[in-house]
């Protein structure tokens, strides 16, 4: 692809409102179109368009929304037009403190018309605002937008207010911090059972520290009969370190390691003692 046929493109975007790339404030309204069918519990979006906007190499647009569920945002999802030539975008998350989230980057073709998928794991509280932000690295692109729309949404480009938003959405999944049962599905050691004493249960572990960096610790506040079983688990339902403790007793320490690095973000710990489960969401930083 020409990079004279970028720019025409890119100009004509410029002419329907200016669509350069920093922040949308968006009520992220559930209309039909590409981001409906998404594999999540809910996803919020913004409004999409046939309007374009232009960010060049170094470019950051920042879209704000409100959280749809109490839970983890584990996908970003961004329509974009076209690119100048093969390069990344860095997508981040953060809240509106600034803080952080969570960062990935991802490598788009030249001349490359698609939804880019970026993964994610933040955790989210339903109703909160947070800030979708992309930036333009090693390639210029075109987003998919609406100009002049009836949300009620802030759109920045480089600190600089737009009216409109861009094509953009985040997916997220609920996440229950409350003792329950687990599906024997979605893992060969988990436990059909739900045992109608789970706060009880739940009461029998100290967790800690959470959030934490290299090493989760769990300890025993009461003495337990039989097999039991600790297990560190994506939120896809992967195990990624199991530990078993045959009788354990008060006071007694197990320490969760992982072998290999694992990225910042949610995960869930798994207890398992004769039918009961217990279930944590831990965050690593």
């Amino acid at each position: 692809m020409k990079l004279q046929k970028f720019y025409i493109l890119a100009a004509a975007a410029l002419l329907i409102g200016s669509f350069t790339a920093q922040a949308q404030t968006t009520a992220l309204n559930a209309t039909a179109g590409p981001f409906d069918n998404l594999n999540h519990d809910c996803v919020a979006k913004a409004e999409t368009g046939s309007e374009v906007l232009l960010l060049n190499q170094g470019d950051v647009v920042v879209q704000s929304f409100n959280a749809c569920t109490s839970g983890i945002a584990d996908k970003a999802y961004v329509i974009i037009k076209q690119s100048s030539n093969f390069g990344r975008i860095e997508v981040m998350f953060e809240d509106l403190r600034g803080n952080l989230l969570a960062r990935t980057k991802v490598t788009v073709r030249e001349g490359y018309n698609g939804m880019v998928v970026a993964k994610l794991s933040a955790k989210v509280n339903k109703g909160e605002r947070y800030n979708l932000k992309i930036r333009a690295i090693s390639t210029d692109i075109v987003i998919e937008g609406r100009y002049n729309t009836d949300e009620k949404n802030d759109l920045y480009l480089n600190g600089w207010k737009l009216d409109g938003n861009i094509s953009t959405a985040v997916g997220m999944h609920k996440v229950n911090n409350t003792a329950s049962g687990i599906q024997a599905d979605r893992n060969p050691d988990s436990n059909n059972g739900i045992d109608a004493r789970a706060t009880e249960f739940a009461a029998t572990f100290s967790v800690y520290p959470n959030p934490f960096v290299d090493q989760v610790s769990v300890t025993f506040k009461k003495d337990l009969k039989g097999q039991t079983q600790i297990i560190l688990m994506d939120l896809a339902g992967n195990m990624l370190h199991r530990e078993v403790r045959l009788n354990p007793v008060t006071g007694q320490k197990v320490n969760i390691n992982p072998t290999y690095n694992l990225n910042p973000g949610a995960y869930a710990l798994r207890i398992l003692n004769d039918d009961r489960v217990f279930n944590q969401t831990i965050m690593k930083h």
